[in-house]
């Protein structure tokens, strides 16, 4: 081995331990407080339920961005004994920190607030320790790198373990009410940026789905990827009255020209929820999640994958599916095309090349829509249309992209969570999400649904040569290329799709 090479591998050697932190951090378990019907969110769900069907899980859909965030903000404002949140992308913005502030103030008041985040994105540990340092706050990282410095050498000394996040994503108030979908926390997710509008789906639970929620979150919480973010730091400091004050001048400044937050008090859901006049769907709900040990065990895990695979084979007459990175594979594609074969009728929504915003995942899917397509299956991909802005965008968009992640079947059950239809939600990342038995609230979203597709998306079809072709149905106008990519844009995706990545998407 030459000087150089040696000096190279002492120096690989000095980075990956140097600098890395012993993840031994004694931590003690806790689990969820049963929901109490003297409390503010208690009482309000014991009340829904006295007057609701039989069913015992009901549900109210959050499609506006604004409105998803303003929902947890009223439920931690009523909360009384107990929020547990966990995502997989938990920001350092605006909306993010305005949720932070109100869990703050929540914990102030005696509120027991429990964070448990992936450690894939690069955030501040000693900010997060200081807020950790609440008596009545606990934060806690799910699978963290070790070297805190240089992060990507996590996946140089242990790729598949590093690899593997935790992408769930839910919130629980008093044991009462959760929160359960694909939405992450951050501006783009809620409605408030002015570059990129992520179009996601959360359902707002009640009554016997709730308790499972917080089941699996506890099973995250005590395993044993979950570490305290005081394991990860040498010295933690306490939430300084500077750090208040500048938290409230950070939220001024972004909030106080606008009326996203403004209009609080008046936004129909509050008041609907204070009033007990919110309108809930109800059915029968089944709450599926991976386990934690998907991360560190995988070969002995069962996965969420199989339970969905037996939902979906029961599927009779129709299958609709939103995945906004879809890559169905051959094997995959293979079973969509024998089961539209057999009569089912498919329609499936994606991101268009422009919309998404990881090109390779599109390059991958590509490969499939043609056959996709001659066996039949509907395929509609999202637009990108700075003039489709959110009704109560905070900013308004430039640039639109689906990240929801739900399937119907039959008319009759939707799901909403966290799995995207790819490879890395089935076998890499860990995911949950709920089944709801709901044909009432299916047939009220299918009302629009003709309408809202030639507003959103481009159509796809073949024309006589095999060649894909999408259709504005909405402009009455046709593209033989990928609408509103650049050249550039289409290179990558193309390049993307001959490497050999596919298992990793």
């Amino acid at each position: 081995m030459t000087p150089r090479k040696w000096l190279l591998c002492l120096l690989a050697t000095v980075l990956l331990t140097a600098c890395s932190s012993p993840l031994d951090f004694t931590k003690e378990a806790s689990y969820a407080v049963p929901m109490d019907a003297n409390t503010s969110l208690g009482g309000l769900a014991v009340d829904y339920m006295e007057h609701a069907p039989n069913e015992g899980t009901g549900f109210y859909p959050l499609n506006d961005g604004q409105e998803a965030l303003l929902a947890r903000l009223a439920l931690i404002h009523k909360a009384e004994k107990t929020i547990d949140l966990q995502y997989y992308i938990y920001r350092d913005d605006a909306t993010s920190s305005l949720l932070t502030y109100a869990l703050y103030l929540a914990a102030e008041r005696g509120v027991r607030i429990r964070i448990l985040l992936d450690d894939m994105q690069s955030r501040n540990d000693q900010a997060m320790a200081s807020l950790s340092s609440h008596p009545n706050i606990e934060l806690r990282l799910f699978n963290p790198f070790e070297n805190r410095a240089m992060r990507m050498l996590g996946f140089v000394k242990d790729f598949d373990q590093s690899n593997r996040r935790m992408h769930n994503k839910s919130f629980i108030a008093d044991s009462a009410f959760a929160i359960v979908g694909g939405r992450n926390i951050g501006d783009e997710y809620l409605a408030a940026n002015n570059s990129v509008d992520f179009g996601d789906f959360d359902l707002m639970l009640l009554g016997k789905a709730v308790p499972d929620v917080s089941e699996q979150f506890d099973l995250y919480w005590n395993s044993s990827p979950a570490s305290p973010v005081e394991s990860l730091i040498d010295e933690p400091t306490s939430i300084s009255q500077t750090d208040i004050a500048h938290w409230k001048e950070s939220l001024n400044r972004h909030f106080k020209n606008s009326d996203y937050v403004a209009s609080f008090t008046n936004l129909p859901l509050v008041k609907a929820l204070n009033e007990e006049t919110l309108t809930f769907f109800w059915g029968s709900a089944s709450v599926h999640y991976d386990l934690p040990s998907k991360v560190y065990n995988p070969a002995e895990t069962d996965l969420m994958l199989h339970a969905l695979d037996q939902i979906l084979t029961k599927a009779e007459s129709s299958f609709f599916l939103v995945s906004p990175y879809f890559v169905p594979t051959q094997s995959g594609t293979d079973a969509l095309v024998a089961a539209a074969q057999n009569g089912l009728n498919i329609i499936i929504i994606t991101n268009s090349l422009a919309s998404n915003d990881v090109f390779a995942v599109h390059g991958w899917y590509a490969k499939y829509r043609a056959q996709l397509l001659e066996a039949g299956i509907a395929l509609y991909e999202v637009k990108v249309d700075p003039k489709l802005k959110k009704k109560r965008s905070w900013l308004g968009s430039s640039r639109t992209s689906l990240h929801a992640k739900t399937f119907i079947i039959d008319d009759q059950e939707i799901f909403v969570g966290s799995f995207n239809f790819d490879p890395r939600s089935a076998f890499i990342n860990t995911e949950m999400g709920v089944l709801v038995h709901s044909p009432e609230f299916i047939d009220a979203a299918f009302s629009e649904l003709d309408d809202n597709l030639q507003k959103s998306t481009y159509r796809l079809s073949l024309n006589e040569q095999g060649d894909i072709l999408w259709h504005n149905d909405f402009a009455n106008i046709t593209y033989d290329n990928e609408p509103d990519a650049s050249v550039w844009l289409r290179l990558g995706a193309w390049l993307a799709s001959i490497l050999p990545i596919e298992n990793q998407l």
